[in-house]
């Protein structure tokens, strides 16, 4: 029972930590009306600053591995462009293949090749017109 108690305690003592820094955060963020209670010349010449250290220190944006991604992102666009694929390709509506004609002659040949079979078959059948005659030894 004892140790319950001291559980709802530190819980509750918590809790109202935590209900204060909140509260306290609030008020702290609110200022006069800008960040951090800057004026809105001081909060971008704090920008300035701290983008000219990252590049100087070649951090965030600034890093070997963001700008890999960069260039990485850059030639790939360019290649898609070489090539034109992705947003850069190229789709044709109306294709200049005329299907209705690559049908009949596909038809055609087809009944070219039945026709020479049947008649190869026929002759081959028939013996080719001469007559056969046995040989003797």
């Amino acid at each position: 029972m004892y140790s319950i108690n001291k559980i709802q305690a530190a819980a509750a003592t918590l809790m109202v930590g935590f209900l204060l820094a909140v509260a306290f955060a609030a008020t702290a963020q609110a200022g006069n009306g800008t960040r951090f209670g800057m004026t809105p010349q001081a909060w971008k010449a704090e920008q300035v600053r701290g983008n000219a250290l990252n590049r100087y220190y070649r951090l965030g944006t600034y890093s070997p591995a963001a700008e890999a991604r960069r260039a990485d992102k850059i030639r790939g666009r360019e290649l898609n462009r070489r090539y034109s694929l992705g947003q850069y390709a190229v789709v044709e509506t109306s294709s200049t293949f005329q299907w209705n004609d690559a049908g009949i002659g596909a038809g055609a040949m087809l009944g070219t090749i039945l026709v020479a079979g049947g008649l190869a078959v026929m002759l081959r059948r028939r013996g080719g017109g001469k007559p056969s005659v046995p040989r003797s030894i």
